[in-house]
């Protein structure tokens, strides 16, 4: 990965509906090499998506928590992948300490939070135990961030 593909990341982490010709004429290259370029990081992995960030207020998603997880470690992919089927898990990762998994969640309320992912997430053969945290107010919220050299 060079400086152009760091520059087209950058514009499309600020803008993922920017055009070719927008992050072209502000890197100073050629429509068709910036396309290309979007293919290849496409391709190769790099660009998994292309997505929004949506208010969850303005779309009745009031309750953002993050749930911290022990597991038995045998057990790690075999919830990793329950997790994945819960539609109001955002993110998932492992971590060191102090749990074993940590997830982002968003839900309407406290009693969705509770019933579609607390008690599933108990009952997973091989969760030890959860910890929630839950937010009052997003201040911030970014899907990327390609810091500049």
């Amino acid at each position: 990965m060079d400086d152009l593909d760091l520059s087209i990341l950058r514009h499309l982490c600020e803008n993922s509906r920017a055009s070719t010709t927008e992050i072209a004429k502000a890197a100073g290259v050629a429509p068709s090499t910036v396309h290309n370029r979007v293919n290849r990081l496409k391709t190769s992995g790099i660009i998994e998506q292309f997505t929004i960030i949506i208010d969850p207020d303005k779309v009745e998603q009031n309750i953002t928590a993050y749930i911290g997880i022990n597991i038995e470690s045998v057990r790690r992919i075999a919830i990793i992948n329950q997790l994945r089927k819960i539609e109001e898990v955002l993110e998932i990762y492992e971590l060191l300490e102090p749990y074993d998994l940590f997830i982002k969640v968003r839900t309407q309320d406290i009693s969705s939070l509770k019933e579609r992912v607390l008690k599933a997430v108990n009952e997973f053969e091989g969760v030890l135990g959860s910890s929630t945290i839950l937010t009052t107010k997003r201040h911030k919220e970014t899907s990327c961030a390609i810091t500049r050299k």
